[in-house]
């Protein structure tokens, strides 16, 4: 009797805990081969190096969405002011120090990148729990993002740039500078 109680609770536990992880963060992306070194802040702040003279950066208002595990699509060329997705080039002075994210210390030659922003694509976002962004203070969590068949417009050359995937794995985020 004893027995069949103990194989009763663990089939019990097991079939309840199935039915309550739908999903896992992140959910609806896939992990890529090769992942690239992202960084970020703020809710949400992410950013990820290119090379030493370009940086996609994308600007998400967390408090405009309730954000979950649970995958989100938004369409870039909808210009929704609360996404910003640009590729920061540095500028033209060599003894600027360019790309200062998420980082409280201002430089006196602190330069100002050329920002090309996305004109059409896809950004899927996924959060490391439902509804990290609480209105009294910051909570740290980690986001994924992806960016599909991004397109941005540098008006200064009138040439368009393509892209195909964009993935920031797991950041973390939701912390100030400071």
């Amino acid at each position: 009797m004893k027995y069949i109680l103990i194989l009763f609770i663990s089939i019990f536990f097991f079939s309840c805990d199935e039915q309550e992880n739908d999903f896992n963060y992140p959910d609806g992306i896939e992990k890529p081969n090769t992942i690239i070194e992202s960084s970020g802040c703020g809710n949400i702040f992410v950013y990820q190096f290119i090379d030493s003279t370009k940086a996609f950066t994308v600007s998400i208002n967390a408090k405009q969405f309730n954000l979950t595990k649970k995958c989100q699509t938004f369409n870039l060329s909808d210009f929704n002011p609360n996404i910003l997705v640009q590729l920061e080039l540095v500028g033209d002075s060599p003894d600027s120090i360019y790309f200062n994210f998420c980082n409280d210390i201002a430089f006196p030659n602190l330069g100002i990148t050329r920002k090309i922003k996305a004109t059409s694509g896809q950004l899927l976002i996924s959060v490391s729990e439902d509804n990290p962004v609480d209105e009294l203070n910051y909570n740290s969590y980690y986001v994924t993002i992806k960016i599909k068949d991004l397109r941005l417009l540098d008006l200064e050359n009138n040439q368009e740039i393509l892209f195909d995937d964009i993935v920031f794995w797991n950041v973390y985020v939701g912390w100030l500078p400071g």
